[in-house]
């Protein structure tokens, strides 16, 4: 059987090894899934992939024909400037892009025109907006930190973007405090003791601070769901979580997977649903989306869902395994077995269950179904 249920620094609960191996990384803020990576800034709150994302330069396209040279001629001559072109093209669509549900898009391209051009002030502001917006806090950090501290702008920008930064400070805060409990946590810990006596202790510590408004709370209880280990108390902290802010978006993902887990498919299809109309980019999302199809036998989305959080994050939790899963159920299954192989070859494994289901000795109902 799939282990789905996540924990805060390693992923899966059940985790036999020390919790606290490179705790003092922490979760990249961005994607919340690969540790902090610190070796080149001692500041970094994002992992070496996402700090590689977020800060690339994307070369525009070089290769125009001539009628498009034209047309961009007359274009240039509507507007005041090369910023002003860039803002016909981004910030109309953004809001609507962003709508849609391409969050992540609208804000890459608003990273890459600020790449660009770094004295382009409406992107800076654009992309907090949309950042903020979507709880998206470390784009918004990059933005106000790299490209807004210290500029001018009108006194309604002004107050809007004072209370992003109260925002911001309030989830750093709790980033913080939860570090200080597993660093306090770690001091005492034996490679010999029982984790999930550890994981019960981080929850008694971090606790009291719910209702305590310096801290984030839908954060705090995102964490209290991460590390609970009853599967009943551990959906409610999360709903709680989403109950505060619907943008976490691992808590949405979560949700469904127990309600699935649980038989009730109509329950998990409608929090799929809805919160794929918000953004339909996050990997946790969509994996959780093709596990559900699996479940009902929509094997052709199924199959659309997994590669596409494949193709986003083959790294995350259980996506290779979802991904080869819904090759093998659509007739796929030497594709499914390859890919198994080359995740083998990574010093990477698979739970029983797992190859239980290749060899068509379980159903996809008894993998994705049950505890």
């Amino acid at each position: 059987m799939e282990n789905e249920n996540q924990s805060y620094e390693q992923g899966v609960y059940g985790y036999s090894g020390n919790p606290f191996e490179q705790m003092e990384y922490g979760l990249c803020k961005k994607c919340r899934r690969r540790t902090i990576d610190r070796s080149e800034n001692p500041n970094s709150e994002l992992c070496r992939e996402c700090r590689k994302e977020l800060i690339k330069l994307k070369i525009p396209p070089v290769f125009y024909i001539c009628a498009v040279l034209v047309v961009l001629l007359i274009v240039f001559t509507m507007v005041p400037s090369v910023d002003g072109l860039e803002n016909v093209f981004s910030y109309e669509s953004a809001q609507e892009n962003s709508e849609e549900g391409y969050v992540i898009t609208v804000m890459d391209d608003l990273v890459s025109i600020l790449d660009e051009n770094p004295d382009n002030i409406d992107a800076a502001i654009e992309l907090t907006d949309v950042a903020m917006k979507y709880s998206y806090y470390e784009y918004a950090t990059y933005a106000i930190e790299n490209f807004l501290v210290g500029e001018e702008v009108s006194d309604k920008v002004y107050y809007r973007i004072k209370g992003y930064i109260n925002e911001l400070n309030t989830y750093y805060d709790t980033i913080d405090l939860s570090d200080s409990i597993w660093e306090e946590l770690g001091e005492d810990w034996e490679e010999d003791d029982d984790p999930y006596v550890l994981l019960d202790t981080y929850c008694e510590k971090i606790s009291p601070y719910i209702g305590n408004s310096k801290y984030d709370q839908a954060l705090l209880y995102y964490y209290l769901g991460s590390m609970t280990q009853d599967g009943e108390q551990r959906n409610a902290y999360l709903e709680k979580c989403v109950e505060i802010n619907p943008c976490y978006y691992e808590a949405q993902a979560q949700i469904a997977v127990y309600y699935r887990r649980q038989g009730e498919l109509d329950k998990a299809r409608e929090i799929l649903e809805s919160v794929y109309e918000t953004n339909k980019e996050d990997y946790s999302i969509l994996r959780a989306y093709a596990t559900l199809e699996l479940v009902e036998g929509n094997l052709e989305d199924a199959l659309d869902f997994a590669y596409r959080a494949y193709e986003m994050y083959p790294e995350g939790d259980y996506v290779v395994d979802t991904y080869a899963v819904a090759l093998a159920a659509s007739d796929r299954l030497e594709e499914a077995r390859n890919l198994v192989r080359r995740y083998e070859d990574a010093d990477n494994s698979f739970d029983d269950d797992f190859y239980d289901f290749l060899d068509g000795k379980m159903t996809l109902e008894e993998y994705y179904i049950g505890e």
